[in-house]
C-alpha cells in the first residue's frame, strides 16, 4: 500500500512539473526518461541552467575562498532540480569571476537526485587555456580500462546570463562507485595537496593512523569508522618490509599492475601534479572495496596535464629527483628489475593506444583525433567565453601545442623506453 502511494506520488509531481515546461527531478525516473549517461555523453555539447538570487551569486564570487553552499535551481535540456546547493571549490583553481562550481542536489532535500546523481563538479578551467586537459586525460584513463570520472564540454548560463564554457565532471561519490565497481559500500580516500602544506611522499610517519587519516587521506565514506589502520599498515608495507616478503605483502593492500598503469598514463600525458607531482602525492583517490580487496588509485583534477613538455623523461620524479623527494612507492617497485620492466611495457602500451590510427586507416592517432573532435565541439564557445583568463589567441595557441604533443610525444617515449631497455639488456620497441 505504502509502494501505491510513493508511485502516486510521484506521478502527481511530475504532472505538475509538466505545468512549467520541464519535469521536476524529486524521485527515480519513470519510463524512458534519460540517465546520467545523457548528462556526460561527450559526442555534444551541453547546456547547464542555474537559476539563484543575485545577491547569492555575488556572495559566492566575492566569498569564492569560502565553501558556502547557496540555494538555487538546476535545469538541464528538461530536467529540473529545484533547491540544490552550490559552493565555489577548487585549490588554485579558484576565481571570484568564473567561479569553479560544485553543485550538490541533496544538500537541502537530503533524498534528492539528478539522474541518480547526488553532485557534479563544473570545473572552469582557469588553468588550461585549452579547456581540453581533463577531458582527454581522464578518457585516456578510461581507454586503458583504468577507473576515472565521465567528462563532457557544457555551457552554463547563470541566470540566463552565459557565464563560459565549463566542462561537466562525474563526482567521484557513492554513485561513481556504484557504477565503477558494481558497489559502493568500500571505503573512499581523497588525497589532495593543500596550499602550503609540506610535500609527502607516502613515507612512514609513525604507528599513529591518526597520522595518516584524515591528515593525508581523507575518508569520504565510513566516516565514522574510516579504518585508518589500514592505510598505516599499507605504508608500513612500503617501507619497512624487506625485499623478501614484500611482493606478497604489498599485494594485500595495492594492485601493483593497475598502480603501474596509473602511473605510466600520468606520466605520458606529463602531469606533474598527479602521484608523482612536483610537489609530492596529490590529485587521486583511493577505494578499497571491503576489508580483503587491495586499494585503487583514482586520478582526479588533471588541469595541469600536458603542461609537462614533448620530452617529460619517463622517470620523471622517480629518479631524477633526490631520494628523499621521491615517491616511496613507486621507487620501492621499480627496485624490483620485472616492474621496471613492466612499468616500461606499460608506458609503451599507452603511447601506442594514444597513436592508434583510426580503423582501416594510417591516419592520425586517436589522441590528436580526439583533439580535433574535442577543439571542434567547444571553439565557438570558448571563443565566446566572456569569463576566461586567456585571449582567444591563447586559446587556439593551446590547441596547437596540444596537437604538436600528440604528434611528438610517442616518439619520445618510443625513444626513452628503448634506451631504459637497452641499459637492462632488453630489446627496444619501435614505433607502430
Amino acid at each position: 500500500m505504502a509502494r501505491r502511494a510513493t508511485l502516486c506520488a510521484l506521478l502527481l509531481t511530475i504532472a505538475g512539473a509538466a505545468s512549467i515546461g520541464a519535469r521536476q527531478v524529486r524521485a527515480p525516473f519513470l519510463g524512458n526518461w534519460p540517465t546520467n549517461d545523457a548528462f556526460f555523453d561527450d559526442a555534444v555539447l551541453h547546456e547547464v541552467r542555474l537559476s539563484i538570487n543575485a545577491d547569492d551569486w555575488q556572495a559566492l564570487k566575492d566569498r569564492y575562498l569560502d565553501n558556502t553552499y547557496y540555494p538555487c535551481d538546476f535545469r538541464w535540456r528538461d530536467q529540473v532540480v529545484r533547491n540544490i546547493g552550490v559552493r565555489s571549490r577548487g585549490t588554485g583553481s579558484r576565481s571570484p569571476i568564473k567561479p569553479h562550481l560544485g553543485l550538490d542536489f541533496s544538500r537541502y532535500v537530503s533524498d534528492q537526485r539528478f539522474l541518480g546523481l547526488k553532485s557534479v563538479v563544473l570545473r572552469n578551467n582557469t588553468q588550461d587555456a585549452s579547456n581540453l586537459h581533463e577531458r582527454l586525460t581522464l578518457l585516456l584513463f578510461r581507454r586503458l580500462g583504468l577507473p576515472a570520472s565521465r567528462v563532457a564540454h557544457s555551457r552554463l548560463y547563470v541566470n540566463n546570463e552565459y557565464v563560459g564554457l565549463y566542462t561537466s565532471v562525474e563526482s567521484l561519490d557513492a554513485a561513481f562507485l556504484k557504477r565503477t565497481f558494481g558497489t559502493d559500500a568500500g571505503y573512499l580516500y581523497s588525497y589532495d595537496y593543500p596550499v602550503g602544506a609540506t610535500p609527502y611522499y607516502f613515507e612512514y610517519l609513525g604507528r599513529d593512523p591518526g597520522l595518516y587519516v584524515p591528515r593525508h587521506f581523507k575518508p569520504e565514506t565510513h566516516t565514522a569508522d574510516p579504518q585508518p589502520e589500514v592505510i598505516e599498515q599499507m605504508i608500513w608495507t612500503i617501507n619497512e618490509t624487506n625485499d623478501a616478503v614484500f611482493r606478497n605483502a604489498i599485494g594485500r593492500y595495492l594492485d601493483v599492475d593497475e598502480f603501474l598503469r596509473h602511473v605510466a598514463v600520468d606520466n605520458f600525458v606529463t602531469d606533474n601534479d598527479g602521484i608523482l607531482g612536483d610537489y609530492g602525492m596529490n590529485n587521486a583517490y583511493l577505494y578499497r572495496g571491503d576489508g580483503t580487496t587491495p586499494f585503487t588509485f583514482i586520478p582526479w583534477d588533471k588541469s595541469e596535464a600536458f603542461k609537462g613538455g614533448v620530452d617529460f623523461g619517463i622517470f620523471h620524479n622517480i629518479a631524477d629527483v633526490p631520494p628523499s623527494s621521491r615517491n616511496r612507492l613507486m621507487a620501492r617497485l621499480l627496485s624490483f628489475a620485472d616492474l621496471r620492466a613492466e612499468y616500461l611495457d606499460l608506458l609503451m602500451g599507452v603511447a601506442r593506444s594514444a597513436d592508434e590510427p583510426a580503423p582501416g586507416t594510417s591516419g592520425p592517432g586517436w589522441l590528436q583525433r580526439e583533439i580535433e573532435r574535442e577543439y571542434a565541439q567547444v571553439r565557438e564557445s570558448a571563443l565566446a567565453d566572456p569569463k576566461k583568463p586567456f585571449t582567444n589567441e591563447e586559446f587556439e595557441q593551446a590547441v596547437r601545442d596540444l596537437l604538436a604533443f600528440a604528434r611528438e610525444r610517442v616518439g619520445f617515449i618510443v625513444q626513452s623506453v628503448s634506451a631504459a631497455r637497452r641499459q637492462t639488456g632488453q630489446a627496444p620497441f619501435s614505433t607502430r
